[in-house]
């Protein structure tokens, strides 16, 4: 048996049978040209909006003055340094793989002490070949599932609109582990070359910062 395959039976013996033997690949995207292609996506969600600044400094910016001069906070808020955002999509046809489920990577070598400013999930092309919750996209470290943000239905009448929008705690707080996307389905995803769904795309935005080791968050 494969390595990989050892591992991630260790791990989640009944939910995933080797997803990794069909490798897939997330195409890098500018955040903010996802962002400003969807203006009822910015509607719909004001924090993705606000996400679209590389740096953050605009969203903080933008709350700081919003609070009433009669209300006083007891304490001042914890400084958070500016945040940055990775972005990218994933096409249907990337979904390969012999099983039900398969991993795609999308950030790698992530450090223990990075910490989540938000996750953003969004089904931008209707999986219209499957029924709605026969297919799942969630998002975990690598060989551990979708154990960031569970899994969520795809294949929803509302797509291009329909979104996850999650503030996730980090999973660790020391060394470094992979981000990817964790697709699942009722049926073998693909035949290791050509995948089984004819039309479906997946955006993802990922933004944070760098914090000490130990920090609460």
């Amino acid at each position: 048996m494969h390595p990989t395959c050892v591992v991630a039976i260790k791990f989640l013996p009944l939910l995933m049978l080797c997803p990794l033997a069909a490798v897939a690949q997330s195409r890098r995207a500018d955040c903010a040209a996802l962002n400003a292609n969807d203006a009822n996506a910015a509607a719909a969600s004001p924090a993705a909006a606000n996400a679209s600044s590389g740096t953050g400094s605009a969203d903080r910016q933008a709350r700081a003055g919003a609070v009433a001069t009669q209300i006083q906070p007891r304490r001042p808020a914890p400084f958070r340094p500016p945040f940055s955002c990775r972005c990218g999509v994933v096409d249907a046809g990337a979904l390969t793989a012999k099983s039900e489920a398969q991993e795609v990577p999308i950030v790698t070598g992530l450090a223990g002490s990075f910490r989540f400013d938000h996750v953003l999930l969004r089904e931008t092309a209707r999986f219209s070949d499957a029924d709605k919750g026969k297919v799942s996209v969630g998002l975990g470290r690598a060989n551990r599932g979708a154990d960031v943000i569970s899994p969520l239905p795809l294949g929803n009448a509302t797509a291009p609109h329909f979104f996850w929008y999650e503030r996730p705690a980090p999973p660790q707080i020391a060394g470094a582990y992979d981000l990817v996307l964790f697709f699942q389905a009722a049926f073998p995803l693909g035949d290791g070359t050509a995948s089984n769904l004819k039309a479906g795309t997946v955006t993802w935005e990922v933004c944070g910062f760098d914090g000490p080791p130990g920090a609460v968050q």
